[in-house]
């Protein structure tokens, strides 16, 4: 029932029974079948549909709003009661930094603590959804985030932000046409003041910082990407260009303040301060 129930309340965040698939990573039918579930335990209607999305009913945002805070920390104790003693953190890591520099940074951090740790890799508002439902124990975020006020935020460090392109002659032509991740991600929430103060137009949006990357690369335009995207990506010195002033943007991460009762995760608070 607990998987139903979590299902319901993920509904209420994305609105149609597709993306709720997507961020479960299972069938629509498998949405819809624990949906009805939930409406037969309660002999109630709770979702109304309206084309592809879908709305909650008075009944359902009611009995949401009740047990959406009791499932998160149910699962957070029965996890706990699973494994008391195990010293083990569920992490959520923007793509572009666990693909990049990050790998090997939190590797280093988790084997110095001895820390048991399970990956996941996402866009940072996803990363930021699944602290907050409890899924995930700590987000390491980029970008501007929305901090709800069941989660603690710190600021670890920042991150440069670099043109690249296949050859240094087309940061002469176009210099100022440029690829650039979306404009519903966190980063460009973040820097999209800064890109207007030195004129870049962004002329193709594109949903990965890799894809940008390589795209430049085989020539496409000039990119606007992450300096450790470039990094691991292999591109040229003389194909970066940095931006005067530097462009940066914020590395975050976010927890619940009830993670602070584990000495095991203080000390890896600590390490991350000082380590990233």
């Amino acid at each position: 029932m607990i998987e139903n129930l979590e299902t319901l309340l993920e509904l209420r965040k994305q609105g149609t029974m597709t993306k709720v698939s997507a961020v479960l990573r299972i069938s629509q039918s498998a949405v819809s079948k624990r949906i009805a579930t939930i409406e037969h335990y309660y002999g109630t209607k709770l979702v109304e549909k309206s084309g592809r999305n879908v709305s909650l009913t008075s009944e359902a945002l009611n009995l949401v709003e009740k047990l959406g805070p009791l499932l998160v920390e149910l699962r957070e104790a029965l996890r706990e009661k699973r494994e008391p003693d195990k010293k083990k953190v569920i992490l959520g890591v923007s793509e572009s930094i666990l693909s990049s520099w990050g790998a090997a940074k939190l590797e280093r951090i988790f084997r110095h603590l001895k820390i048991d740790v399970d990956y996941h890799s996402h866009r940072s508002p996803l990363v930021l959804q699944k602290v907050e439902a409890g899924t995930y124990d700590l987000g390491f975020c980029s970008g501007k985030i929305h901090n709800p006020r069941s989660l603690i935020s710190e600021s670890l460090t920042s991150e440069e932000l670099v043109l690249v392109a296949d050859s240094p002659r087309r940061f002469q032509a176009n210099a100022k046409d440029i690829l650039s991740i979306e404009k519903t991600s966190a980063t460009w929430k973040s820097i999209q003041n800064d890109i207007r103060r030195r004129n870049l137009t962004p002329i193709r949006e594109i949903e990965s910082f890799f894809s940008i990357g390589q795209l430049s690369k085989a020539g496409y335009g000039v990119g606007l990407i992450p300096i450790g995207v470039a990094e691991a990506l292999g591109i040229k010195k003389s194909c970066i260009q940095h931006l005067k002033p530097k462009l940066f943007r914020p590395v975050q991460i976010v927890f619940k303040k009830s993670k602070l009762e584990r000495p095991y995760f203080r000390e890896l608070l600590e390490e991350l301060r000082t380590k990233i």
